[in-house]
């Protein structure tokens, strides 16, 4: 059973998912000025990479403690996002696959109203990164974005070889 949420905390939630992608969309724009288009992009990607190995490794470590398996469907006991502020369902779940459906998330909501989508889709890099630090093997995309132009985001997560 999952605590009830006073409509202050998800407005805090709120609060700091913008902070962070206005800090996200300040230090992305800062370096791709500085660099130019490609190199400061590559440079983004490569910050993003290493943030999103760091919180996978963190959740692998987590999940581990708990003498769970790493398996796609465990990934969740390693708590990585906040229980408020975006809006998501599992449309699929079976052995070695997982999609999930987000209709909301406040990062993307930011960079749209700033007009900076394709810089901000860059920050998407962060969750195949997750993933693949968390078990070796398990990939993660994206096939829908709303930073794409798409009506909500699809992540699908799969671990090849291991269906049943």
């Amino acid at each position: 059973m999952s605590p009830t949420v006073s409509p202050e905390h998800e407005r805090d939630v709120e609060i700091l998912a913008e902070r962070l992608a206005m800090l996200y969309r300040h230090f992305a724009q800062a370096i791709v000025d500085e660099l130019g288009e490609e190199r400061g992009r590559a440079l983004v990607s490569q910050a993003v990479t290493a943030y999103g190995q760091e919180c996978g490794t963190k959740v692998r470590s987590k999940v581990g403690s708990m003498g769970e398996d790493l398996s796609i469907a465990n990934y969740a006991l390693g708590k990585d996002l906040p229980s408020v502020g975006w809006s998501l369902e599992v449309t699929r779940d079976e052995p070695g696959i997982r999609e999930v459906k987000i209709s909301r998330c406040p990062l993307a909501q930011y960079w749209i109203a700033q007009g900076c989508a394709s810089l901000g889709r860059l920050y998407c890099l962060v969750d195949p990164s997750k993933y693949s630090a968390y078990k070796e093997g398990i990939q993660c995309s994206h096939p829908r974005n709303v930073l794409d132009g798409d009506e909500w985001c699809v992540m699908r997560i799969e671990e090849p070889g291991s269906s049943a």
